[in-house]
């Protein structure tokens, strides 16, 4: 445990990191921060704990798939710690990153060469993270905003990679860790919306 004094110069210290050149390094910090994060959050004041997400947040836009599939696991862990409420506010902004338009390649070409693909893939898939991140932050329960969620993450299956693994990926995790209590479960959910995780997964019978 760290000294209440000390605290502010190390977290100054890992946002510098954050915004490191070296994509390794990136990644690297990450879990640090997740890990005193954990350990001080009766420590950190609200004006660090929001700096804490944000930085997390702007690395699940990152260029390197690994930075961002290790912010996702950051958030999970961010979220279980200070609650739904975290998870409320950072779901519309998510909703609208995995609702970024991908161009058609003709329309690139007319653009920028293809870019602006690259750019609306990156921008979907650290939407599509987002809201995998607020799942597995829950692993053995169904908040009331959850079957929403797990529909628009759904609604990606056929997504190009990597977003279509992140999907599956995410579902298979749900699965893992919430079919012992399914029967109970599933009854947080709509029929509608049971309806389309049943079309739209890969294995339907997860749903049944």
């Amino acid at each position: 445990m760290l000294c209440r004094n000390i605290l502010p110069l190390l977290l100054s210290s890992v946002y510098s990191v954050g915004k490191s050149t070296s994509w390794h390094v990136r990644a690297a910090m990450l879990p640090f921060l997740q890990i005193v994060t954990f350990r001080h959050q009766f420590l950190i004041n609200e004006e660090d704990f929001w700096n804490i997400r944000e930085l997390m947040v702007f690395l699940l836009q990152d260029s390197q798939v690994e930075v961002r599939e290790t912010a996702c696991s950051a958030i999970s862990v961010l979220v279980r710690m200070s609650g739904e409420e975290t998870a409320l506010e950072l779901k519309q902004s998510f909703y609208l990153w995995a609702d970024s338009k991908i161009p058609t390649a003709s329309q690139a070409t007319k653009t920028d060469g293809g870019s602006a693909v690259s750019d609306a893939l990156l921008k979907r898939h650290a939407g599509v993270l987002g809201l995998a991140a607020l799942v597995g932050a829950y692993p053995y329960d169904v908040p009331e905003w959850m079957p929403e969620v797990l529909v628009r993450l759904a609604t990606h299956v056929l997504d190009p990679m990597p977003i279509r693994q992140t999907v599956r990926k995410i579902f298979g995790e749900f699965w893992r860790t919430h079919q012992d209590s399914w029967p109970v479960l599933k009854c947080k959910f709509d029929e509608q919306q049971l309806s389309t995780l049943t079309n739209l997964l890969v294995a339907p019978t997860y749903f049944s």
